[in-house]
């Protein structure tokens, strides 16, 4: 059985070198591309469960990767999802994983590197990292068992604004949470740009990491 794998990046001439890395195992096989998240998202509503691997770009226009996965895996939490890009940095690597990446690969890393790697997430439920990845998730988790005392801050949203949280977080959106509160989207829609205003964030990643690092839920 080949293994079904949706490629989403902004660049074409990035897809068909993909494409043309992956036309060299019979094993998988490349069902979805996609420019952007939006049109990934539009698009898994329709073909969703014929996927099991994503390689997500991060920088994209509309949506960025993070986000997109973050989004993604709540509708369809069966997907395993590879960012494929050329970012080292911590920020959006820590940012990525959190969102719900399943590996984080560079795409100076070569053609054998992604073949495995896809095959290892899906048979055996890897974690794919390049190695100068996997190095600082390493020093990261160091430094954070270094830091287990560190200062945990006050929530500084109201009561209201943390009860429109939590049910964001759980990925409702601004039309279920209005149900369940007894207000209307539009008054959600205010509470959640509140929400990132108070937090100096603009994604729902962000705030996630937030609120789990300051455990205010």
């Amino acid at each position: 059985m080949k293994i079904r794998v949706a490629l989403v990046d902004d660049k074409a001439v990035n897809r068909n070198s993909i494409l043309t890395i992956l036309a060299n195992s019979p094993s998988i096989e490349v069902v979805m591309e996609c420019n952007d998240g939006i049109e990934f998202l539009g698009n898994i509503k329709i073909k969703g469960e014929d996927i099991d691997v994503v390689l997500m770009d991060i920088e994209m226009p509309e949506l960025d990767g993070i986000e997109t996965i973050f989004r993604a895996k709540n509708a369809m939490p069966h997907i395993k999802f590879i960012v494929l890009t050329v970012f080292e940095d911590s920020s959006k690597i820590f940012d990525a994983i959190k969102a719900g990446a399943h590996g984080y690969l560079l795409k100076e890393d070569g053609s054998t590197n992604l073949i495995d790697a896809i095959k290892s997430v899906v048979e055996f439920g890897a974690v794919p990292m390049s190695p100068i990845v996997a190095r600082k998730v390493l020093n990261y988790m160091k430094d954070d068992t270094a830091k287990n005392e560190e200062t945990i801050l006050e929530n500084p949203l109201s009561q209201r604004e943390t009860d429109v949280l939590k049910l964001l977080i759980s990925g409702k959106n601004y039309k279920k949470i209005g149900d369940i509160l007894f207000i209307s989207p539009f008054t959600v829609r205010r509470h959640v740009s509140n929400i990132y205003e108070k937090l100096h964030v603009k994604t729902r990643s962000e705030v996630i990491n937030i609120v789990n690092k300051h455990r205010w839920l």
